[in-house]
């Protein structure tokens, strides 16, 4: 009799130990699920603050995430004898380095598929004329409208990540504002509110990422854009202080990557980064426009 309970209270552990293996690892496999899923969203918020941000002076990226797409039609190889067809719809905004979102729809009929998808075309910009420019305010409220309906569902995995509630809410306190400020076409509202929403990305990364380079580099992006806004009313010293931080930031990951594509970029980026001095000290918006553009294209890139 004892030696039977022996077994079965053996048995009992090796099956919760079993049990508790299982319930680790499905549990590790759903937290990495969740932060790959926002890193995409993340990283999708990003592109739609910064083509409203570049959009307010006319600098698009030259870069695919903020171009303006085409969406056109093709064919399966099923079909392939069939005839194919491409039709553009501008998703963008006269020339504001805009992106839209991309849709994927699929129909089958007598063995045959036709597929919606996305094409991005690269535009060649001219910085110093188009800065002078207005901007699109239709483009600035379509772009806010797309974000807006997209938010709830990225506010709910930042919750079940367990972002801080204070910083879930601070955004959409802002995101509310931003509408505000651009139904209303308040240039220098709308930017400031655009960067106070894009600072709270590297607060939410680096609650959820144990990648501190990750962390590092968006804080540096964000600390130039301050410095983006703080041009539009001249505050030369205040903007010294701005890219300051983008470097000490950016000095913490100058080391750390060890891979050769990323270190190219990480230096390049780091030439960058202090190549901004130069600007604030001849003060010379077009050139800060332009050296912006340049060192933000490539973090974006790391």
């Amino acid at each position: 009799m004892g030696k039977r309970y022996f077994i079965f209270f053996l048995c009992t552990i090796i099956f919760l130990v079993i049990l508790s293996i299982c319930v680790i690892v499905f549990s590790n496999t759903n937290d990495d699920k969740l932060k790959d899923k926002l890193e995409e969203e993340i990283s999708y918020v990003e592109t739609k603050l910064l083509g409203m941000i570049n959009a307010i002076n006319n600098i698009p990226f030259s870069n695919s995430i903020l171009l303006e797409q085409n969406s056109i039609k093709g064919q399966s190889k099923s079909n392939s004898d069939s005839s194919s067809q491409g039709s553009d719809s501008g998703g963008g905004t006269s020339g504001n380095g805009s992106s839209s979102d991309s849709r994927d729809l699929s129909s089958s009929e007598d063995n045959s598929k036709t597929t919606d998808y996305t094409k991005y075309n690269i535009e060649n910009q001219n910085i110093l004329i188009n800065a002078e420019k207005e901007m699109d305010w239709d483009y600035m409220k379509n772009t806010v409208e797309v974000l807006y309906s997209s938010w709830p569902t990225i506010m709910i995995d930042l919750h079940s990540a367990n972002i801080k509630n204070e910083d879930v809410l601070g955004f959409s306190n802002n995101l509310d504002g931003l509408i505000i400020n651009i139904e209303s076409e308040d240039k220098k509202a709308t930017l400031n509110t655009l960067a106070i929403l894009y600072s709270y990305l590297p607060i939410y990364i680096q609650q959820f990422s144990q990648d501190t380079d990750k962390v590092n580099v968006q804080y540096t992006k964000a600390s130039i854009v301050n410095a983006y806004v703080l041009l539009e009313e001249d505050k030369w010293d205040d903007m010294q202080v701005e890219v300051a931080k983008a470097n000490d930031y950016f000095n913490l990951i100058i080391n750390s990557v060890k891979e050769d594509r990323k270190q190219n970029c990480i230096s390049k980026t780091y030439v960058l980064v202090n190549e901004m001095d130069n600007a604030i000290k001849l003060k010379d918006k077009k050139l800060f426009y332009l050296k912006y553009i340049n060192l933000m294209e490539s973090a974006m890139n790391i």
